[in-house]
C-alpha cells in the first residue's frame, strides 16, 4: 500500500505533552494520529465536541450585569476615558 506523508507545526510544549500521554498508552504519537484519522473517516467527521472558549468568572459576573440592566453606557470613547479616569 502506498502511503503518504502529513506534516504539522506545533509548539513544543504541545508535542512534549502529547508524546508522554501517547506512550503512557501504549501508542506512537504517529500512531495516535493514524487512529485520529481513521476515527475521523468513521464517524464522519470530527469525533468529539468542538466548543468555544467559555468565559472566565470576570466576563461571566459582567454579562449577567449587563443582562440584569445594571450596566453603564457612555456616549463616547472620550467620556468613558473620562469616567474611567484614563488620559
Amino acid at each position: 500500500m502506498k502511503t503518504d506523508t502529513i506534516s504539522i507545526r506545533i509548539d513544543h510544549g504541545t508535542k512534549t505533552e502529547f508524546t508522554l500521554v501517547c506512550e503512557e498508552i501504549g501508542l506512537s504519537p504517529s500512531q495516535a494520529i493514524k487512529l485520529f484519522t481513521k476515527a475521523v473517516i468513521n464517524y464522519g467527521g470530527i469525533p468529539f465536541e468542538l466548543k468555544t472558549k467559555q468565559p472566565n468568572k470576570f466576563t461571566v459576573q459582567a454579562i449577567q450585569e449587563l443582562e440584569e440592566g445594571k450596566g453603564h453606557k457612555s456616549s463616547g470613547t472620550s467620556e468613558l476615558f473620562s469616567e474611567l479616569q484614563v488620559k
